[in-house]
Parts: structure tokens; sequence; C-alpha cells
């Protein structure tokens, strides 16, 4: 059954685009209603229940039963203006896909926060680049956000020193050197606030805010396996993917562990070298690559993508 997600604006013509770009783009899932008269939208709640309302009213929500609406999202004409914490605030007059984004990414949220916790099985994916590379973290990306679109995707990144051209800086969160931290100090609670370090892009979980990557090169063996042990068990998500951006003993942990690798790379000279002399390490640790479930990945360099 489809949900239902309703506009409501008093200037037809905006309300009209935003509905069409709604209904061309990203919205599986969803039927999209359009109303322009207040008294329609009244009348249409007193019988029918809705998922998301946008809400773009001067006089706000007066007059309107909030019963059968189980979000409110408030297209505020003033980009600092924010109404009652109860309801969310998107600014109005922005391009009509950073909406639609800023929405699904707060809905997914919401909706994330009301699930519990789902213990069946759970696909564990990691990509290891040899060589870490902005090409590598934003092929990661990429996949995790196709995935997330049929499926609910957790995307957790090792990258000890994060720029802010990787996906996902801008919006720093909750910090995952925290978590770490109390996974490290074995604190047997630490997984019941887990989702408050989570942040959204659409449809897609992730863990970001890394504080120092030294976070990242304390995580034993034992650390990572307690790690993806706890997420199988504590979260309620189909798939779980790494970006192991280095190379220790926890990361390469996380890689027996998993259900599948891919090994990204761009196919350069030194790339190869380096993946060799890795295979040869992974022998001598007791992890030879030909137990594990590899995917080889090549991808273009930065230089090569420019002239495709």
């Amino acid at each position: 059954m489809e949900k239902l997600l309703a506009i409501f604006d008093d200037d037809i013509l905006y309300a009209s685009r935003l509905m069409e770009y709604f209904k061309k783009n990203g919205w599986e899932g969803f039927e999209i209603l359009l109303f322009t008269k207040k008294e329609s939208l009244v009348d249409f709640l007193k019988y029918q229940s809705v998922d998301i309302l946008l809400y773009g009213g001067d006089e706000l929500l007066e007059g309107l039963s909030q019963e059968n609406i189980k979000y409110i999202f408030w297209l505020s004409p003033d980009d600092k203006r924010q109404i009652e914490d109860k309801h969310e605030t998107v600014y109005k007059y922005q391009a009509a896909a950073k909406i639609a984004s800023d929405i699904l990414s707060c809905y997914t949220r919401l909706e994330d926060r009301k699930q519990g916790a789902s213990f069946g099985n759970v696909n564990i994916i990691a990509i290891y680049p040899p060589v870490p590379g902005l090409e590598k973290i934003r092929y990661a990306w990429s996949f995790a956000k196709e995935l997330s679109i049929s499926k609910k995707v957790l995307f957790i990144a090792f990258e000890p020193l994060p720029t802010s051209d990787m996906p996902g800086k801008e919006d720093m969160g909750q910090s995952i050197s925290e978590l770490l931290y109390y996974l490290k100090e074995s604190k047997a609670d630490y997984m019941s606030n887990f989702k408050s370090y989570l942040s959204y892009s659409e449809r897609l979980s992730y863990l970001t805010g890394l504080n120092h990557g030294f976070d990242l090169l304390s995580l034993s063996k034992e650390d990572m396996t307690r790690f993806m042990d706890d997420l199988k068990n504590h979260s309620d998500y189909e798939t779980i993917i790494f970006y192991l951006g280095i190379y220790t003993e926890g990361s390469m942990e996380v890689l027996s562990l998993c259900n599948e690798v891919y090994i990204a790379t761009c196919s350069l000279p030194y790339e190869e070298l380096v993946l060799e002399e890795w295979e040869r390490q992974m022998e001598l640790i007791g992890r030879p690559i030909n137990k594990l479930n590899i995917n080889r990945v090549e991808l273009p360099t930065a230089e090569q993508a420019a002239y495709c």
C-alpha cells in the first residue's frame, strides 16, 4: 500500500511545480496529493490519514486537525524561522531537489528512530581500497545510496583523514568517535542510543563525525568482532556497508566477517603493486584472499573521468 504525501500551498503555481517534481523524482512508494485550498485539505483529513504533510500556509496549522497526520513539514518562507519542535521546517524558496532531499532525509530519520531492533539476517559488505582516494570513497557512497533506494542500508566510513570533499562530511552529526570510545570501554549498553549517532542522506543512514584518525587505529580485532556482532543483533538494517580506508588489524577483521568484499582500485601500476603486497600480507596473517568473497572494482582516476 502506497503512503500519502500531501502538499498544501495557496500559491498554485509553486505547489503544482513542487508536486510534479516529487512525482518524477525519487518518491517511489508515495502517492502525491495536491491541495491549494485549505478547506479541501481540512475535509480530506477528516476521513483520510497522510504520512507527510508539506504545509505552506501563512496561518500555520490554524483550524487543521492533526490526528490523521503522521509528520508535518512546514514550508517556511524564511530560512531562519523555525516552528514548534514537534514539527520539521524546510526552507520553501530553494531548489525542488534540495527540498525533496531534506524532507526524505528527515523522514528516514523519524521512521528509523521509531523502529525497534530486528534479529534477521543482515548482509554485510566491505569496500576496501588498498590505496585510498577520493574516487573510492565516492564510489562507496554512491553504491550505498543506490542500494538504499530498495533496501534499508547503514553506511560506515572508516576514513582516518576525512576531508571536506568526502560525501556526508558537511553534516557531521553526532561523533562516531564517541560511539567507538564506548565500544572500547566495553560499555554493556553502548548500543542503546546507537541511532542518536546517525546522520541521514535521503533513504541512507550513515555514521559520521570522526574526531581523530587515531580513534580508528586503536580498534583491535576483538573490538571489530564485537562491533559487527552488535550491529547485527541490535539494529534493523538489511545491509551494512563498511568503507575501509585504512589498513589495520581491525579493518582486516571486518573483511573476514563480511558476506561480500569489493576491492576498489584505479588500475594504476603503483596500485597493482600495493594490491600484490596486500595479498602477500593477508597470507601471513592467515587471511588468504581466496577464502574471501571478493569482487574487483576498477575505477577511473579523477583525470580519466574528466575525459569520459
